[in-house]
């Protein structure tokens, strides 16, 4: 064959992969649009108050595993003791610490050391004893050997008492009706929900964005913040509130989700084998519950319930980017029983094979399209007028899907000001090269990493704040 057949092939199959990829991009934004419309509509209608008042609300175990949190942990834990809420408890496992994050808890909360009988039903490393805040008798802190986030996540189901609980991240600060609004499908149907995730935002100082008024918020001048927000509103606006209407919802961000226990101990609790313990513990209750054919939801909703910590450096996104592309080429590998079986409906239909078509081989189309050009110049075939055609019309597209993502979070929740939207909208049709280069190579150090077998956290330094 020769070169010029071999490019043109490469071409062929970039331009189609392209195609199927950015028609069911526009698909989902059209059933999350209608989703976000709907959940819009309940939550005006709902009686948040009557929730919040109601000795009938179902208790949550809101669970934080923190490691060398130092810096935000005393924030994050007041945040969640602030929730309003009517029975809750906040389990913080300090799981193996080596800076001063128990220090520093134990002087914000007087903790004392407490006993707690507690049955060993997930595995979880040694815990060295239970401490009860003096202060503040919803807060309980585990203390014990580092085992990474999900062997945390293990330890605090262990001491967690109630039928439901919240897994959130150590860096995350909370919105006060963030439980009340996650919760309220869940006490309306505790039989079918099992699952919730919500939407939360991104910001270079988590205490300081939240300390601003719903409505007056910024997000900052820095592009990179800035790219990272209109990333998550893609990534929930666009996609994780068509998954949940379509009953694929395959993703509850480790920062904020919602399980029920008795389903977290029928499959066997959080996983530390995986790069990160999110999305390998949702395929995992699919895969059980669909195999069961029981009737069940896991839902994604679209209120802005918290504000989580993003990378303020190339190096640091990279570093968290490349590790959600392991895990997300573990869980689909692991879990290809799933593709294309109709056993398992939604999921296995159309779920499974998305994930495989747009995060796990997207590296490598990435690669080839990117390795068509120069191989075009070389051989004398490229028509700049349609290389920049092709180039304007991916940016357009790009743009186009941003922007509906930023006025559907808008419509939504009204958190920012007008002048920091209109900056997310300048910033849209950058996206294509100012961003997505960056997520390209870490998608593909997280493949070749994967490859490799490499399994490590290789966890950021936190951002540096203001003193």
């Amino acid at each position: 064959m020769s070169p010029e057949r071999i490019l043109l092939t490469a071409v062929v199959v970039s331009v189609s992969y392209l195609v199927v990829v950015y028609t069911a991009y526009i698909v989902l934004v059209v059933v999350g649009a209608f989703e976000n419309r709907l959940r819009r509509h309940e939550s005006a209608a709902e009686d948040y108050e009557t929730i919040a008042a109601s000795r009938f609300t179902i208790p949550v175990s809101v669970i934080a595993p923190a490691f060398n949190e130092e810096a935000a942990i005393v924030e994050s834990v007041r945040s969640l003791l602030a929730l309003d809420y009517p029975e809750f408890e906040v389990i913080v496992v300090n799981d193996g610490s080596t800076d001063r994050t128990i220090a520093v808890l134990r002087d914000a909360f007087a903790l004392e050391p407490f006993e707690l009988f507690a049955r060993s039903l997930f595995p979880s490393a040694e815990v060295h004893g239970v401490l009860r805040s003096g202060v503040e008798p919803r807060l309980l802190v585990v203390d014990k050997e580092n085992g990474g986030k999900a062997d945390g996540l293990n330890a605090g189901l262990n001491v967690a008492r109630s039928r439901y609980v919240c897994c959130v991240d150590a860096d995350t600060i909370f919105e006060p009706d963030a439980l009340l609004r996650a919760m309220r499908l869940v006490v309306e149907d505790p039989a079918r929900v099992i699952g919730v995730a919500s939407f939360l935002t991104v910001s270079e100082n988590a205490l300081q964005t939240m300390s601003e008024p719903v409505g007056s918020r910024s997000i900052g001048w820095r592009p990179l913040i800035a790219f990272q927000q209109l990333d998550f509103m893609r990534a929930f606006f666009n996609n994780r509130l068509a998954w949940s209407r379509l009953d694929f919802m395959l993703c509850a961000p480790g920062a904020f989700q919602i399980w029920r226990k008795d389903v977290l101990e029928e499959v066997g609790g959080y996983e530390p084998r995986f790069s990160c313990e999110d999305i390998e513990l949702t395929y995992r209750v699919h895969e059980h519950m669909r195999r069961q054919k029981r009737d069940y939801k896991i839902i994604c909703l679209p209120d802005n319930i918290a504000t989580t910590e993003g990378p303020d450096t190339v190096r640091k996104l990279v570093s968290q980017r490349e590790r959600w592309q392991r895990v997300i080429i573990e869980t689909v590998v692991h879990y290809r029983r799933l593709l294309f079986n109709p056993r398992y409906g939604a999921v296995g239909l159309v779920g499974a094979p998305f994930y495989l078509l747009s995060e796990v081989l997207a590296p490598l189309f990435e690669v080839l399209a990117l390795v068509t050009v120069p191989a075009a110049v070389l051989l004398g075939v490229l028509d700049w007028r349609v290389f920049a055609l092709v180039v304007g019309t991916l940016g357009f597209l790009n743009a186009s899907l941003t922007a509906a993502a930023i006025l559907a979070s808008d419509v939504q929740s009204r958190t920012y000001r007008l002048r920091d939207l209109a900056w997310l909208t300048v910033l849209a049709p950058l996206d294509l090269v100012a961003y997505r280069p960056v997520m390209a190579w870490a998608r593909l150090k997280g493949t070749w990493r994967f490859l490799r077998g490499d399994k490590g956290w290789h966890k950021f330094e936190r951002n540096q704040r203001p003193a």
